[in-house]
Formats: structure tokens, sequence, C-alpha cells
């Protein structure tokens, strides 16, 4: 078990960038709950960043489902029964006042990154597709389906896991 943590970590830390550049791009997109449109149940830009996190899964070939755009999940398949859920969502807050930085740049500045969603979720989320990304590039196979999912308007309602 030990080798299989020390080649993931170092994984980790080769998909640093990576990770950084993926944070920066959920960051970039405001997805503060709006009104209703076709197909989206929480507006455009929740929408938006929905769907980055369900290609990014599919660009890794991870199985997704899609509970018609309300939330979903990213599955790391498991060889035997059972689900281990990691839960998160994707929408945010207004940003409001007082930033210094820009609160959509997703930028690294000594050493921090900034946002609205680094910490509250979407930097949890992107910690855990990586990790989960990490563990399947190093060749692991859980025993249980690892199951990474996505809310949409836990900052409003949670209207979304419960139709989910």
């Amino acid at each position: 078990m030990m080798e299989i943590l020390k080649r993931v970590n170092k994984k980790i830390e080769e998909n640093k960038a990576e990770m950084i550049s993926s944070l920066s791009n959920l960051l970039s997109i405001p997805s503060v709950g709006s009104d209703p449109e076709p197909g989206m149940p929480f507006g455009a830009n929740v929408h938006k960043a929905y769907e980055y996190m369900l290609q990014a899964a599919k660009k890794e070939g991870f199985v997704t489902f899609n509970a018609d755009n309300y939330g979903g999940h990213i599955d790391f398949e498991g060889k035997g029964t059972g689900i281990m859920g990691i839960v998160g969502h994707l929408d945010v807050v207004p940003e409001g006042d007082g930033w210094d930085h820009d609160p959509y740049g997703g930028e690294v500045f000594d050493g921090f990154m900034y946002g609205r969603g680094t910490q509250d979720n979407k930097g949890p989320v992107i910690a855990s597709f990586y990790a989960m990304k990490a563990l399947k590039e190093c060749g692991y196979e859980p025993k249980r389906t690892i199951r990474l999912i996505i809310g949409l308007d836990e900052e409003t309602n949670w209207h979304g896991m419960r139709y989910y």
C-alpha cells in the first residue's frame, strides 16, 4: 500500500501545473445561480461549470452520469460492489466587494490562488478529481467505485441533489 501512495503522490506532483490550470479555468466561470434556462435549471454559468467538469472526466476516461443537468457524478469504477462517495458543488455565492484580486481570475499570487470558489467548493472538487485521476494513472484498481458527486445549487436550495 505504501508503494501505491508514493506513486500517487508523485503523480499528483507531476499533474500540479495541470491541476492549477484546471482550477483557474473553473474559477473563471462565474457560476452564481441564476434564472433557469432551457436545459439549465440553475442558469447558464452554473451549467458551463458543470459541463467543464463532465468534459474533463470524459477526457480522462471516467464514467459520468448527468441527472438532467441538476447534478450528477464522475465514477472511477471499482472491481467489486459498493461506492465511496465524495460530495462537492460548483455553484458560488455572488462575489461581493472588497477583492484585491479578480474574483474570477484564478490567479496565483505569493503561493495562493485567488478566486470565488477556491475553498468553497471548486477547489475541493478539482482536488478530488485530480486525486482520482492520479490513482487511475498509477494503475490503482479500487475495490469499490469512487464517486465524485457534483451538486449545482448548494449555495441556494440544494434542489439539484434532491433531484439527483
